[in-house]
């Protein structure tokens, strides 16, 4: 089906927000961590269905880590969601995705985070709508530390200050290890930015600027504080622990991981806990992601799907979702959002303000498109090393001719 064009588009959204033309089943696709998001969604949805009783929905709840295979079963099977949440658009779909700037007009995704809104645009079209934004950064048991009788610093502190403390407060407080860490090429990018590592140039043209040696020398580091400081086996795949429940359990003294915890925490954890200040190496650096919302053209409901992706990404929804799930809102113009707890509050702050300190370079590696392509080879890299099966040079090596290869691509 063809889009609408921007005209017909405005007056069917301006009828589809208060009464759909057509009744609508809107099969949806999207991740949560537990039953109680899962919940908070639904009756977010519910409360769209109330204000649009044409439109129902269908949704379908699969991992975070299976959609990109879900993503390849839908380009070949032709069968899509109408709407799906994601944080990348692989290019295997791609040509299947509504065009924001062609429905909204090209000054639509202005309206958001710049270097999330960066992540959205392929060449002059728009092909997601950013729905929040996230920071990577820790969290703390701020009981063990107190049990330790160890302060954390609120001016922050480096990684070779921080670790031996985390060290100290486990042993003190009994606690089984001193750090657990997001088994995920973002986190363990975000380390490499704190050492002032990144994969792409931060303008046109489009380069990769990767430093080879100070990429080597920041892997070694990191597996060097993987073996000493985290669970064995946690970055090769034979350890089972999940890091968030050996956190939330009380068996990790740090967690590093995202502001997208915030609202679990808030909810289920039986400690006083802290988000930050996430310790920098010779750079303080969080790493921009968070989550769009993407709509299919093949959708045979389309009307439908674009009204409820404008719905949830205008400013009034997206502080309610934020608020909701713990998150920042992508849209600038959502209204301040008074969170849950003085607890989530301040930890909302602190991301946000990590994210402010953070180089130019954390948002534009997630914006280029190319860095879809270079994900895999990142996390492949880091286990394989980690796992002794491949040098940190090979690893290193594997990501650069990766993010060549994705360039010469996008030629």
């Amino acid at each position: 089906m063809k889009l609408m064009k921007v005209g017909a588009v405005a007056l069917a959204l301006s009828t589809a927000m208060l009464s759909p033309v057509f009744a609508a089943e809107l099969k949806l696709m999207w991740y949560v961590d537990g039953d109680e998001q899962e919940a908070k969604l639904r009756a977010l949805l519910d409360q769209y269905t109330a204000a649009n009783p044409a439109t129902t929905f269908d949704l379908q709840i699969v991992p975070y880590e299976s959609t990109g295979t879900k993503f390849q079963q839908f380009a070949a099977s032709g069968l899509f969601p109408d709407v799906t949440l994601s944080s990348s658009m692989p290019p295997i779909i791609r040509p299947f995705l509504v065009d924001w700037a062609e429905v909204n007009g090209p000054d639509w995704i202005d309206q958001f985070v710049a270097g999330w809104a960066d992540g959205a645009k392929l060449d002059e079209k728009v092909i997601a709508a950013p729905l929040d934004v996230t920071a990577v950064g820790i969290y703390y048991n701020a009981d063990a530390f107190a049990k330790a009788g160890v302060e954390i610093p609120a001016d922050g502190w480096s990684w070779d200050e921080a670790l031996p403390t985390f060290k100290e407060v486990a042993d003190k407080a009994g606690i089984r290890f001193p750090l657990v860490w997001d088994v995920s090429a973002h986190r363990f990018l975000t380390h490499q930015f704190q050492y002032g590592n990144h994969v792409f140039s931060e303008d046109e043209p489009l380069t990769v600027a990767m430093d080879d040696a100070a990429w080597e020398k920041t892997m070694d580091q990191f597996i060097a504080m993987a073996n000493e400081y985290m669970p064995p086996g946690l970055w090769s795949g034979a350890s089972s622990d999940s890091p968030v429940d050996m956190f939330v359990n009380q068996q990790a003294v740090a967690y590093m991981s995202g502001s997208w915890q915030i609202g679990d925490f808030n909810d289920n954890a039986k400690f006083k806990w802290v988000a930050g200040p996430t310790p920098k190496g010779t750079v303080a650096s969080s790493n921009v992601g968070g989550n769009y919302l993407l709509a299919f053209n093949t959708s045979p409901n389309l009307q439908e799907s674009i009204a409820f992706v404008n719905w949830m990404t205008s400013p009034e929804i997206q502080a309610e979702y934020a608020k909701t799930f713990g998150l920042l809102p992508a849209n600038k113009n959502a209204p301040a959002v008074e969170y849950a707890t003085e607890d989530a509050q301040k930890a909302v702050v602190g991301f946000q303000k990590e994210l402010d300190l953070s180089p130019r370079y954390a948002a534009t590696d997630q914006a280029w498109p190319e860095m879809q392509a270079t994900w895999d080879s990142i996390k492949a890299g880091i286990t394989q090393a980690y796992a002794g099966q491949i040098s940190t040079k090979d690893a290193v090596a594997g990501i650069r001719a990766a993010a060549e290869a994705a360039i010469a691509a996008g030629r």
